[in-house]
Parts: structure tokens; C-alpha cells; sequence
């Protein structure tokens, strides 16, 4: 009775032996598992069984068995321990299944043997409440902070609407990246790269004394063999070199994000220069992702490098605008694929999503300023007519088709080098008058 109990508790709850071959399995692990697995999952290892995080569960373990100490691991660090689904009770949609898990160290009362038992629980209704209250907060905040823009912008001239545009997108991808980093990382990463050879070295001092254990007097031995032992020796060896690279992994992509932020949003020169598009899309990417993190990024290209002759500052304004737009169309999971097409004259820039698509009836306004279709507050409607501009003054051509709940293309074509501008009817007139002056002088 006890055991057809815990096979229908709404948990999972499985049992590994000290060589991580599994003893047992509840109904709720066996109806996620390969019909063909459900027979003969026993004295299968746990890395077989679970091949997606097996290296991480088989850390996991040999911490319960060593330290004998119970193992946590939250949905906020580690989302999608195993590849389960999990259906929603109204809508009966599947989605990756967010989990709780529980490692706890257990004995054989009969054999005195060393288990783990794992309970595993389903949290993904409460993580994706917790992460639906998380947008809506910050959507509140974006919204308070967008309507007190507008608010000011109303009062101001187009030049300065467009600037203020310009540097809220920026603040805008900003915000997705944590504050006031450079210096904590600078010291954090040095203090790293000492304590990894600190490592190297306590390392290199064991295992030295542990090849001349031979040479000790027997009581010597027994004390050094001890102490290793009751230190855990083995599993701190394995372990420390691995945290220590996870921990400057992760350091280097976040000074990876603050250095492209630097670069794209920073111009040392003005005005028209040789401008890298691969470069400025790479970059794109890397800022973008980190605050619109659903999509996934595509970049596709034949060339390593494609130049153009523009003004930086506008074409990257200009790419970035379409780019925000189209990550704000994904809401669940889709992706954004870039493509760069180079020609003798022309560069081409494609931006497809699989978002939610423009209705027929907007897509002869989405050039027109402060026209949008976001809730109000939450956008000015100067993102693509900033960028329509910026593709114009280049001599470039910019256009969007699109379908509803399908997707969008936008595609941006730019010469290479811009053909020489004809005078304008001011420089004629000023023309007309210095001749002028120059007749009457004469």
C-alpha cells in the first residue's frame, strides 16, 4: 500500500545507488520516459537515462554521497534539470517544465547500503506566475517611465523627439544588463585568475604528497590518508577547477555585453566613414539578446567583413530600431535571422521574425511618425520612421511586407557609395548671391 502511495504521489521521486545506477523510479518519472525505457530503467545509470543534464546530476550525487548532505537546486538556477513536459490544467498546452529539485542522502536499513533519493517538483504554474508578475511589473515601469517621455516630447521639436527616441532605445537595452559592473568585474575576474592558480598550486602540493605517501612511516600514512579523506579530497579536486572556469565563463560574457554596449552606443568620429555591417550586426545580436533573451538570434553572411560608406551613428540607430521591434513581436518562442547579401554596389540587410506579424491595414502607416499599435505609453512610434530617415539620408531603400501572426521581413538596401548629393535650392540661392557680391566687387 505504502509503495502504490508514493508511485501516485503528484512528485517525482526516484532512488540511485553509490554508482549512480537507478534502484527506483515513481509513476510520475516512469510516464515521462521512452515507452521502451519503462521496463528496464533499472541498475541504468542516471547519465543513460537523463542524458541532457547527466554531468550535472552525477555532481550533484557524488556531493550527497560524499558530503552526506542534502542537495537543492531551485527552478531560478537551474530551470530544466530533466526534459520533461508539463500541461497546462485549462489549456492543456505543453511546455518545458520548470522544477524544484531534492537530493536526499538515504540507507539500506537491510544492507546498510548508501542511496540518494531525488524528489523532483513541478513548479512551472508557479514560476510562470512569478515570471508573468516580474514582466508586468516591469512593463508598469517601462509604461510610467515612456509616458513621462511623451509627456516632455509633446513640448519639443522633431530633431529632439528623434534624439530622445535614439537614447531611450539604448536605455532601453541597458536596462537588461546590471548596473555599475566594470569596476566589481575588473577586480573580481583578477581575484579569479589568482585564486584559480592558487588552486593549481594546492593541487600540484597534494597529489606531491600524496606520491611520496610510500616513503612515510606507517602511523604517518594512516594520518595523511586520513586527513584527505575526512577533507574530501578527491571530490574538491574534481570540482574546484570546474567552478572556477564556470565562474570566469560567466564573467567573460558579461564584460562581453558591456564592451559591445560601449562600442555600438559610443562613436570616437563623425560624420561618413567606412562603417563594418557584419560588425554592427554581431553586435546587434549580442546587446539585443540580452534584454529580449526569448528569440532565438540567426546571423548569416558569405563574408566575414562588408563595408559601406555611411554615418555609424544613424545606420546603427536605423538597424537597431527594426531589431527591437521584431524581438518585441515574439512573445513566446520563435526566432530573429539576420542575412547580410553583399553585391559590386549594393548591401543588402534582411531582418526576418516569426513574431506576431503588422496587419494589412498598418502597413502603409508604420512609416509615419508617432504612428504605433503599442498600448499607450509603452511606445512613441518614431522607431522606424527614425529608421526610414536614417536609410534615406544613406540612399538607401527600406521595406516591410508582412503577415499576421506569421511573421515579418524587413529588408534594407544600401549603396556602397554614396552617389554625390546635388546642391540644394539654399546652397543655389547662397550660390546666386556670393556671385553676386563677387559682380558688384568687380
Amino acid at each position: 500500500m505504502f509503495e502504490q502511495l508514493v508511485g501516485k504521489l503528484p512528485v517525482g521521486i526516484g532512488i540511485v545507488d553509490e554508482s549512480f545506477k537507478v534502484v527506483y523510479l515513481n509513476d510520475f518519472f516512469l510516464d515521462r520516459l521512452p515507452h521502451n525505457m519503462r521496463d528496464c530503467y533499472k541498475e541504468t545509470p542516471v547519465v543513460e537515462l537523463f542524458q541532457g543534464q547527466g554531468k550535472f546530476l552525477k555532481r550533484r550525487l557524488k556531493s550527497v554521497f560524499v558530503l552526506q548532505h542534502p542537495s537543492f537546486s531551485y527552478w531560478e538556477q537551474r530551470p530544466h534539470i530533466f526534459p520533461f513536459k508539463s500541461s497546462r490544467p485549462i489549456t492543456g498546452e505543453e511546455t518545458q517544465m520548470y522544477q524544484n529539485m531534492e537530493i536526499l542522502p538515504i540507507k539500506d536499513k537491510n544492507t546498510g547500503q548508501k542511496l540518494a533519493c531525488i524528489f523532483l517538483q513541478d513548479v512551472t504554474a508557479q514560476a510562470s506566475y512569478f515570471r508573468a508578475q516580474q514582466k508586468l511589473s516591469e512593463a508598469l515601469k517601462k509604461e510610467h517611465e515612456a509616458q513621462k517621455k511623451l509627456i516632455r516630447k509633446l513640448d519639443t521639436a522633431q530633431s529632439q523627439l528623434i534624439q530622445a527616441e535614439k537614447m531611450a532605445s539604448t536605455g532601453q537595452l541597458a536596462a537588461g544588463i546590471a548596473h555599475e559592473i566594470n569596476n566589481p568585474i575588473g577586480f573580481v575576474s583578477a581575484n579569479l585568475n589568482t585564486l584559480e592558480q592558487y588552486a593549481t598550486h594546492l593541487i600540484a602540493i597534494c597529489d606531491g604528497v600524496k606520491g611520496q605517501l610510500e616513503h612515510f612511516t606507517d602511523e604517518l600514512k594512516e594520518q595523511i590518508d586520513a586527513l584527505f579523506e575526512s577533507n574530501h579530497y578527491d571530490l574538491l579536486k574534481d570540482d574546484i577547477t570546474e567552478l572556477i572556469a564556470e565562474s570566469t565563463d560567466g564573467l567573460t560574457r558579461v564584460k562581453d555585453i558591456v564592451e559591445n554596449l560601449k562600442n555600438f552606443s559610443l562613436e570616437t568620429t563623425e560624420g561618413v566613414q567606412i562603417v563594418d555591417i557584419c560588425a554592427v550586426c554581431h553586435q546587434l545580436i549580442t546587446l539585443i539578446s540580452a534584454q529580449y533573451s526569448t528569440p532565438q538570434y540567426k546571423f548569416e553572411c558569405e563574408l566575414e567583413k562588408v563595408e559601406v560608406m555611411g554615418n555609424p551613428g544613424p545606420l546603427k540607430q536605423a538597424l537597431m530600431n527594426v531589431m527591437i521591434n521584431a524581438a518585441q513581436a515574439i512573445e513566446d518562442r520563435g526566432f530573429i535571422k539576420l542575412t547580410v547579401l553583399d553585391s559590386p554596389t549594393l548591401v543588402t540587410i534582411k531582418i526576418l521574425d516569426s513574431g506576431c506579424g503588422i496587419p494589412t491595414g498598418h502597413l502603409k502607416r508604420v512609416f509615419e511618425p508617432f504612428f504605433t499599435t503599442k498600448p499607450e505609453g509603452q511606445g512613441q512610434g518614431l522607431g522606424l520612421s527614425v529608421a526610414y530617415t536614417a536609410i534615406e539620408q544613406h540612399q538607401g531603400k527600406i521595406s516591410i511586407s508582412s503577415k499576421e501572426a506569421k511573421g515579418t521581413v524587413v529588408e534594407i538596401t544600401i549603396p556602397k557609395q554614396p552617389a554625390a548629393q546635388p546642391p540644394s535650392s539654399e546652397d543655389n540661392e547662397e550660390n546666386k548671391e556670393n556671385e553676386t557680391e563677387n559682380s558688384q566687387t568687380a
